[in-house]
């Protein structure tokens, strides 16, 4: 695999593990206690990127949850975006390989 795919691949699984952070804060709003969490991300060398932690919010209300459902939101749409962003790299680089190997038959 080359670095572009590897490094498109990488964000794809950054993007569904931060699209698994937010729909766990979705899951748990109503819970009581509940610290909303947010993933951090860094790049990898030579090329990528990863979710290096999560962070939780720190909540002082045993009654409440501190997710902000508009956040979780915003985080899902980029998610997507992202992922959409990602998918298409790998799906370029692979026309692109296909017609190096014509050229070479």
């Amino acid at each position: 695999m080359n670095i572009s795919a590897a490094a498109a691949l990488s964000g794809v699984q950054a993007s569904k593990l931060r699209t698994d952070i937010a729909a766990n804060d979705i899951a748990n709003i109503n819970t009581p206690g509940y610290s909303q969490a947010s993933p951090v991300q860094t790049g990898m060398q030579p090329a990528g990127t990863r979710i290096a932690a999560i962070n939780k919010t720190p909540n002082d209300s045993v009654t409440l949850s501190n997710t902000d459902l508009a956040t979780e939101m915003v985080e899902l749409n980029n998610n997507k975006n992202t992922q959409g962003a990602n998918l298409a790299t790998i799906k370029v680089q692979d026309k692109m390989t296909g017609e190096v190997i014509d050229l070479l038959a």
